[in-house]
């Protein structure tokens, strides 16, 4: 039993390490993250809470029953005073008399029917609007999170592909490292020129030392956006490159910012604080409610004589009720306004609102044909600069360039390749803002 327990734990211990190593491209770290995000569960639980205050708001409206009891002790009961004449007294003189028992006992049942209440009905559609209204508020709380996590994602992705380019060109200056030491030891290289391409190399070493944290630090940044353990060992899958790179007609992606969560959010809270108004005003109206009780007394000057079966009466009633408002201090009035210039505030966030989203699809559009336009450029650059490095390694290796040539070769081919794909990645989170300003970036999780 030992062994199998160890060999149980050592699985369990397994099982999570396997897992955390498993591939993670983008549109697995978009679904992890709608599936696991607090503020997406916290949404979700919002929806559950609407639907139970619909039920709350219809509950009014169903039959409402009690049961009640009430035992009752009168040490001093009360006096009233009846007129003399009736106990064969003096005309004008009254008698003393106490009507009453020591001991009242009450037990009964009601109930109580809501007829008719314009209240109550315009309360209800509010509520069921009400449901709508977090439905909405959930497919913000995830185009939020995806967006969050798609930005995180591809910025990770330009960090490892800087660090490729480091590191390749890190690898290109110790293979000149090796020769020119073999150079130096047969007499036909300079010292400074070794010293000269060990700075490079350092320098070189400590960029790449520097972007590994960073690159740490922003996957730890992408697991926590994810809401996934930041213990756990991630590897991102889909790349940055020339290789996988397509371009995109922005023109494609027609505007739809209107259909946005954000703006629905606002025209619904509008209709909610319309049915505000309309059921304050409502409150005019009269109600009507239909009721029925049946009770059942006992009454004794002593308490031992309950349960014997002696001295219980019943009753009961059957009726409706009706109340008409009539004047309530201006309250109502007070609530209706209130309700309207609400109404009014959202109108002006919503003009806001809908005129920011315009303004950042105008924007998304032209950051991506800007670096559209600057990939052309950047690759012809890149290009250049490496045929230009090529030159400058043959014929440093050949002893007809100085070692100056040779490294202002290499920074310029550095820059120019970072120069490169930093447009690659920057054309990829215009394309990533505009999916997100017309609500098509949510799909990429489902």
């Amino acid at each position: 039993m030992k062994k199998i327990g160890f060999l149980l734990t050592l699985l369990a211990l397994q099982v999570p390490l396997l897992m955390a190593q498993q591939p993670l491209d983008l549109k697995t770290a978009l679904r992890y993250a709608v599936d696991h995000h607090s503020s997406i569960q916290k949404a979700n639980l919002d929806i559950r809470k609407g639907q139970q205050l619909v039920r709350e708001s219809l509950s009014t409206g169903l039959p409402q029953i009690n049961a009640s009891g009430t035992i009752l002790n009168n040490p001093a009961i009360p006096t009233s005073f009846v007129p003399a004449e009736f106990f064969g007294g003096q005309p004008g003189d009254f008698a003393q008399v106490q009507f009453g028992t020591n001991w009242n006992a009450t037990t009964g049942i009601s109930l109580e029917q809501l007829v008719f209440s314009k209240s109550w009905l315009l309360g209800l559609k509010a509520t069921r609007e009400l449901t709508e209204f977090y439905d909405l508020m959930l497919s913000k709380s995830k185009e939020e999170v995806v967006y969050e996590v798609a930005k995180l994602y591809y910025q990770i992705q330009l960090s490892r592909t800087q660090r490729g380019i480091l590191e390749a060109n890190l690898g290109q200056i110790e293979g000149l490292l090796t020769v020119t030491q073999k150079q130096f030891e047969n007499g036909f290289a300079k010292k400074i020129d070794m010293d000269r391409l060990k700075v490079q190399q350092s320098n070189l070493q400590i960029q790449l030392n520097n972007l590994d944290l960073q690159i740490k630090q922003a996957e730890q940044a992408l697991k926590f956006s994810m809401e996934m353990p930041l213990e756990t060992e991630i590897v991102l899958t889909d790349t940055i490159s020339e290789a996988t790179f397509q371009e995109v007609d922005p023109t494609v992606i027609q505007p739809n910012w209107q259909q946005k969560p954000a703006l629905s959010i606002l025209k619904k809270q509008q209709e909610l604080y319309l049915l505000d108004e309309k059921r304050w005003k409502s409150g005019y109206f009269p109600t009507l409610s239909f009721f029925a009780n049946y009770n059942y007394q006992w009454q004794a000057n002593n308490i031992s004589d309950f349960g014997t079966g002696r001295n219980w009466t019943d009753f009961s009633q059957i009726g409706l009720r009706i109340n008409v408002p009539i004047f309530d201090g201006f309250f109502k009035d007070s609530q209706v306004q209130s309700a309207r210039l609400n109404n009014l505030q959202l109108a002006q966030d919503y003009r806001m609102a809908s005129l920011g989203l315009q303004l950042r699809h105008e924007a998304a559009v032209t950051s991506l044909r800007t670096n559209q336009n600057t990939l052309r450029s950047a690759r012809d650059t890149r290009q250049m600069s490496e045929e230009v490095y090529r030159v400058a390694q043959s014929r440093f290796r050949e002893g007809i360039a100085p070692i100056t040539e040779l490294l202002d070769a290499e920074s310029s081919m550095r820059q120019a390749q970072t120069n490169y794909i930093t447009t690659l990645a920057q054309i990829k989170l215009a394309e990533i803002d505009l999916l997100n300003v017309n609500g098509q970036l949510i799909k990429m999780a489902e």
